[in-house]
């Protein structure tokens, strides 16, 4: 057994910040004393640590420390849920007369109930089935967070998964976390399950039918009259009320040189209150097109909404549908062409400046996100920028555009950030000839590697059966 250390951070008289490594045998404690002895440790790091002048360090070693931290913080969660398994384990919930280790813990800590069968359950699973992902958080190669949306997205995968192919989704899972944050990260994992689906999308369309069940909203007014609104919305359903409140939700055109003040959640709460007035006023409530909900579906999909394997049609945000929900909405759907391919590109050259709805569509759903770095405010909120400025000869078209949230676009305007589309891939060159921005690597490719090793294997099976 390798002894533990203690890194503590001093500061010399210039400022400069240093590494004093204490090393610290528990060799001889080992097994009985070694986690009574490494908490100790522990604790005397952090106290260590706490005590470090911070306005004497350069702001070199706060941001090595940030990012260490960090790190250590993943190991850290790792200690504490392998930990938390051993109690589970030796039922010390039970022991200590608890119904389980997840009401133990809430009464021995500050954990909140609803996480903390979460944390058991991802605890267990760890050490067990998901042992890859704990060794990566034990590196330190994922977060907490991260780790807790693969073991969700490993759960629902259908149980008739063979072992290598629910090997190959865990690594793909990880591959994509030292890219990702936690929310992209359960974007792609959406989009896992119902490719591997060895039936007909059952399991899909049953989660869905769930969802469904516990759509509620509760309004209730309060002592001093106004009320305060709660509720769970379906994808669907919840894509549908995003889809009318966002267009009544932009900010007002400036007045007097005064811009629209209101903050996104005050705009959102008077878009429904216009909604309603327009709607007992029996008219929209804006000169504006109805809004339209977007789903983006394969033609193969389409044509074949069940076919095992197929890349599933998708909601604006990435949230997979069902095929039951795919040919429901294929029923009373207007269908907007946003081809992409270099064949038939979405442009109208010079012929105008501002954005179509066709090509403001495309773009939308080609970017998802704002496309600078790793921000992941949806393009819904964002603006569409021109690549090529439009002074400079720049066309309004798809492959000349791009989706950026407010800050990052008049960033890219005040600083002079060039975007160059790579794929369907924007990527950002700094004004200062530096090395460029890039956007997190697709995905898409690895995922279908997974899905083609998966029907590979269960090709033959399915011969067999047949025969």
């Amino acid at each position: 057994m390798v002894a533990p250390s203690v890194s503590a951070m001093t500061t010399d008289g210039a400022g400069t910040t240093t590494g004093v490594v204490t090393p610290v045998a528990v060799t001889a404690l080992v097994p009985a004393g070694a986690l009574a002895d490494g908490v100790t440790v522990l604790t005397a790091a952090v106290d260590v640590l706490l005590a470090v002048p911070l306005w004497q360090t350069p702001d070199a070693g706060i941001r090595e420390a940030v990012v260490e931290l960090e790190r250590q913080a993943a190991r850290l969660e790792a200690v504490r849920l392998r930990v938390l398994a051993a109690a589970d384990e030796r039922r010390v919930g039970t022991v200590a007369g608890a119904p389980s280790t997840a009401d133990w813990l809430v009464g021995a800590t500050t954990t909140r109930a609803e996480h903390a069968r979460r944390r058991v359950d991802l605890a267990v699973a760890l050490e067990a089935d998901l042992a890859a992902t704990g060794s990566a958080l034990a590196d330190g190669k994922v977060t907490g967070d991260q780790a807790g949306v693969v073991h969700t997205v490993m759960t629902r995968l259908p149980a008739a998964l063979d072992a290598a192919t629910r090997a190959d989704a865990e690594a793909f899972l990880l591959e994509q976390a030292v890219h990702l944050d936690p929310r992209r990260l359960a974007q792609v994992g959406r989009r896992l399950a119902p490719r591997l689906d060895v039936g007909t999308g059952d399991d899909l369309a049953w989660t869905e039918a769930g969802q469904e069940r516990r759509r509620q909203l509760r309004c209730t007014q309060t002592d001093d009259g106004t009320w305060l609104l709660s509720g769970q919305l379906d994808p669907v359903a919840g894509t549908t009320l995003m889809t009318a409140l966002e267009p009544l939700a932009a900010p007002r055109p400036a007045k007097d040189g005064a811009p629209d003040l209101r903050p996104h959640p005050r705009r959102l709460a008077d878009a429904l209150l216009q909604l309603c007035e327009g709607h007992l006023a029996g008219a929209t409530g804006t000169s504006a097109p109805r809004a339209r909900l977007v789903v983006t579906v394969p033609l193969a999909t389409l044509l074949d909404p069940a076919a095992p394997g197929a890349d599933p049609a998708t909601l604006p945000g990435g949230h997979p549908l069902s095929a039951e929900q795919t040919t429901l909405l294929a029923c009373d759907a207007h269908l907007v062409p946003v081809l992409m391919d270099d064949d038939r590109p979405l442009d109208v050259g010079r012929s105008v400046y501002s954005w179509p709805d066709k090509v403001r569509t495309a773009v939308r759903l080609r970017d998802r996100t704002c496309t600078w770095g790793r921000c992941t405010r949806p393009a819904e909120w964002g603006h569409i920028h021109h690549l090529t400025p439009w002074s400079k000869g720049g066309t309004t078209a798809e492959r000349n555009a791009a989706c950026l949230c407010g800050h990052h676009h008049r960033l890219v305007h005040r600083e002079g950030w060039r975007g160059e589309l790579i794929g369907a891939q924007v990527v950002w060159h700094p004004p200062d000839g530096g090395p460029p921005l890039r956007p997190p690597p697709p995905w898409t490719r690895a995922l279908d590697r997974v899905v083609d090793r998966w029907r590979a294997r269960t090709r033959p099976h399915a011969r067999r059966a047949a025969a």
